[in-house]
């Protein structure tokens, strides 16, 4: 692959580029209502120069993505504050070009009028860049391949040539020259060479005149509409304009949360994370490199690339490769072409990508390995952005694999009424339950950026976040049962005396305080950790918790205790929840383990302790019950080593 030229534009840069607030607004309240056709959409972006570039460089089929598409525009930079009053004036500038150049291509016939309005509104198009990036020499490259002959991309990078020297160029690119004169330029109907330009064109001066009037007034009418006036008014609202910023952000990542939820499988999963690349960052190259058998880190092909890099093998220990230093650190790395200590092995990565950069992003992948996402000619920047943290979240979460449902122990005696719910309306229940969890982790993620790094506040944070991550989990499992073949289970090594301190810590606030109980735990720092599912674990400490607080109506004291045990020769680690209760009935304790109708009323089924004992079954361990007056004593029992042909994860599925 030849090399690239030092000055290429990358197209990635239009990701930092301007829009026009008032054209993403109009376009987002069509998506919301719904129903909107493909020409009424069109209609809208194509009056924002920048969006309307990125979108025409998309797939055909982007417009079907209603969910990137919602989160490309949420995550669009907007022009704000003092920035509006140059962005409003570069914007006409924009618009009364591309309209005159669009009715001069219709009314001489010699130029197409699609192609003369977006040469027209592309000709400035790299004033549009936010502060911070060097503005290009020409835009022209950001239309290189719009046309198979290159007509655009000429028309934008000789707009403002003099008239003289365009006399015999493509008629595209003479027609935006002469726009651009008849916009910018005070009386420039009466000049000789506009008017030399014109009679080329078969077009009067007066003709001319009455065009641009006609211009004027239309891009007058569209700066009302979007709210891009002469007069912006300024105030105060640095503060409002950021707090809606990260609002925004969570939005975006609520709509790449509901675009990830299409995918079916790692191969769509991977597809899906190349339109994100594509759409949101301007990324059109990418790769996924995997530790292979041998431990060295190869080329995988669930994102096609250049065939050529399945020849390179990178050792897991190679410091001066960006690749390694990724899952060294667990944190993203950045290559440039050129860097004199750089990793041959990178320089070959880069132009077989046919990148000059390209950014190293360790990626949790759905067979428990951790892989390294390399994205050519991202900015720099990118990486710390917290769209592209959501991205990376939203797409580990679709790999993950979906918990098989817990299956229940069948009836004693056959019910002779079913009160079985249909499966489309759990189908319906688990989506829109979905989407509330989504905005709680969103607001989640807004809080701890917002309250900085106190250690309290951000541990107490990351717990409310893990237990909203442990019920989408559980939700999803709900419908994982005929259609989809449940994967096979990997084991993490757990803390079981973290998993009690979590757990405490989480119900100490909303579930043992208001309900006037004590708490106290006593843990054996001896426990090792166990190979288990953490969130099952959970799941059944929580149930004990909550069955011990509703027994104990007025208060008590609740005990938890850890300690290393021996049964039958075998080492075992076991988990005691003890309450001070009034203890159960003998009609209750006899039958307590099974399926039967609850008698608290309210949203208690009755399976609680059926589901426990299933899950801790589940972890080849056991669950019994002794209850007294003086209270009751759930004890759980472990063993050390499990006896399961499930892998033992070295890497987490995201936050647990």
């Amino acid at each position: 692959m030849r090399e690239l030229p030092n000055n290429l534009l990358k197209k990635s840069e239009l990701t930092a580029c301007l829009c026009a607030p008032g054209v993403v607004a109009e376009v987002l309240e069509q998506l919301m209502r719904g129903n909107v056709t493909q020409a009424e959409f069109d209609a809208c972006v194509r009056y924002d120069p920048v969006l309307a570039l990125r979108l025409r460089l998309r797939p055909a089929d982007f417009s079907a993505q209603q969910d990137l598409l919602r989160a490309l525009l949420l995550a669009a930079p907007v022009a704000a504050g003092a920035a509006q009053a140059t962005y409003a004036v570069r914007w006409r500038q924009s618009i009364g070009v591309a309209h005159l150049a669009q009715a001069l291509g219709v009314r001489s016939g010699v130029a197409d009028a699609e192609a003369a309005w977006t040469a027209g509104q592309a000709h400035n198009l790299a004033g549009y860049l936010d502060t911070g990036i060097t503005p290009p020499a020409h835009a022209a490259d950001w239309l290189t391949g719009l046309d198979p002959d290159g007509w655009l991309a000429d028309a934008v990078r000789y707009h403002a040539e003099p008239l003289a020297r365009g006399r015999a160029a493509h008629p595209l690119v003479r027609i935006v020259q002469l726009a651009y004169q008849l916009v910018t330029r005070a009386d420039a109907v009466d000049s000789v060479d506009v008017r030399a330009a014109l009679a080329a064109l078969q077009l009067g001066a007066g003709e001319a005149a009455q065009l641009l009037a006609d211009s004027q007034a239309q891009t007058r009418q569209l700066a009302q509409r979007f709210g891009l006036i002469d007069a912006v008014a300024q105030t105060n609202g640095a503060g409002f304009e950021r707090l809606a910023r990260l609002y925004a952000g969570q939005a975006a990542q609520s709509a790449l949360h509901s675009h990830f939820r299409h995918a079916r499988g790692a191969d769509q999963v991977f597809a899906l994370l190349q339109d994100t690349l594509h759409a949101l960052f301007g990324i059109e190259r990418a790769g996924l490199f995997a530790p292979a058998a041998d431990g060295t880190l190869r080329m995988t092909q669930l994102i096609p690339a250049a065939s050529g890099l399945s020849a390179l093998a990178i050792p897991p220990d190679d410091a001066h490769s960006a690749l390694p230093r990724a899952l060294a650190h667990n944190a993203s790395q950045q290559f440039e072409r050129g860097e004199a200590d750089a990793a041959l092995v990178d320089e070959q990565i880069a132009r077989l990508l046919g990148v000059s950069r390209f950014i190293c992003q360790p990626l949790a992948l759905h067979d428990g390995r951790t892989g390294v996402l390399v994205a050519g000619d991202a900015l720099p920047a990118t990486s710390m952005s917290p769209l592209w943290r959501f991205t990376l979240a939203e797409c580990a979460e679709a790999l993950m694999p979906i918990p098989a449902a817990v299956p229940l122990p069948a009836p004693a005696a056959p019910v002779a009424q079913s009160d079985d719910i249909p499966r489309d309306r759990v189908r319906r229940a688990v989506h829109e339950v979905a989407n509330p969890l989504t905005i709680m982790r969103n607001y989640v993620n807004l809080l701890s950026d917002r309250l900085g790094a106190d250690s309290t506040v951000q541990r107490d944070l990351g717990i409310i976040g893990d237990e909203i991550e442990r019920v989408a989990r559980i939700v999803r499992g709900i419908t994982a049962t005929e259609e989809i073949a449940a994967p096979a289970t990997t084991l993490e090594l757990v803390s079981v005396n973290s998993v009690v301190s979590e757990l405490v810590r989480m119900a100490l606030g909303t579930l043992l305080t208001p309900n006037k109980v004590n708490v106290q735990i006593d843990l054996n720092p001896d426990v090792p950790p166990l190979p288990l599912q953490k969130d099952l674990l959970k799941q059944v400490l929580f149930n004990l918790a909550k069955n011990a607080v509703e027994a104990m109506h007025a208060g008590g004291h609740l005990k938890f205790t850890t300690r290393l045990v021996d049964v039958e020769g075998q080492r075992q680690v076991e988990i005691e929840v003890a309450d001070t209760g009034p203890g159960l009935p003998a009609a209750v304790a006899s039958h307590l383990f099974e399926p039967v109708v609850s008698e608290k009323g309210g949203d208690h089924a009755g399976l609680g302790l059926t589901i426990s004992r299933s899950l801790i079954e589940r972890m080849n361990g056991h669950l019994s019950c002794t209850s007294t007056p003086q209270g009751t004593h759930f004890l759980i029992r472990l063993p050390t080593l499990q006896n399961s042909q499930a892998p033992l994860a070295t890497s987490r599925y995201g936050p647990m």
